[in-house]
């Protein structure tokens, strides 16, 4: 049916139609399903569930938006990693008010580009032209080492009640991220076989990301261990 796994990866079978099943399934079932625990911080459960139902939507608008209507896809990203901040920070700090969680996660969305571009100018000065897909590369390789340094030194000096959830969700971003760069690094090598491993990574970040943070957060795997009179504070 494809000639290659380039083809397969720029094919609507993938590229669109496969990215968006989930999450509408999600949004289908979602209102029936009763979570089997508090929540990893009860306090933050509301915003887990608002979080969960934006996200979805914006990840079927994510694809439909780039293949269908031809909208650039830098903003796509940039709201791909703004929904993981958001999530991380509104569950470490609930009681945060939202618009300064949201403020927060947009300062820190803008780290990785940054250093991303910038480290791609000065390779751009030093080596000349280069494949676009080195930019990306870079890019994959910076938002790895941010996600490592949140998993084992922010979150952990902070505290949240929330952390083993919170070191998972991180965990599980870190994976998706280190699997494009793995993909990239093949692409780059000329090996057809790089597209065909991007298919996983795409599915973990469009098709799977928020059921699995929605569904591990109010799992009893990560509930609070904390007292009810302590949620409520």
């Amino acid at each position: 049916m494809y000639s290659s796994w380039d083809a397969f990866y720029h094919g609507d079978l993938q590229g669109l139609w496969g990215l968006i099943l989930v999450p509408v399934l999600f949004l289908v079932v979602r209102p029936w399903r009763r979570p089997r625990a508090a929540g990893a911080d009860p306090r933050a459960a509301g915003f887990v569930c608002a979080w969960a139902t934006f996200f979805a939507l914006e990840t079927i608008a994510d694809p439909v938006a780039i293949l269908r209507l031809g909208v650039p896809m830098l903003p796509f990203v940039l709201l791909g990693d703004f929904r993981v901040f958001l999530l991380v920070l509104g569950v470490a700090e609930p009681d945060r008010p939202v618009a300064a969680t949201i403020a927060r996660a947009a300062g820190w969305t803008m780290v990785v580009p940054i250093v991303a571009w910038s480290t791609y100018r000065v390779a751009l000065a030093k080596a000349g032209p280069l494949d676009e897909q080195v930019l990306w590369l870079v890019y994959e390789v910076a938002f790895v080492a941010l996600m490592l340094w949140w998993r084992h030194r922010r979150l952990p000096d902070r505290r949240p009640i929330a952390l083993r959830y919170l070191r998972a969700v991180v965990a599980y971003v870190a994976v998706y991220y280190a699997l494009w760069g793995i993909a990239d690094v093949l692409i780059l090598g000329g090996l057809d076989a790089g597209w065909g491993l991007r298919v996983l990574p795409n599915q973990l970040y469009y098709s799977f990301w928020v059921p699995v943070a929605w569904t591990w957060f109010f799992s009893r795997r990560y509930a609070s261990a904390s007292s009810p009179v302590h949620a409520r504070r």
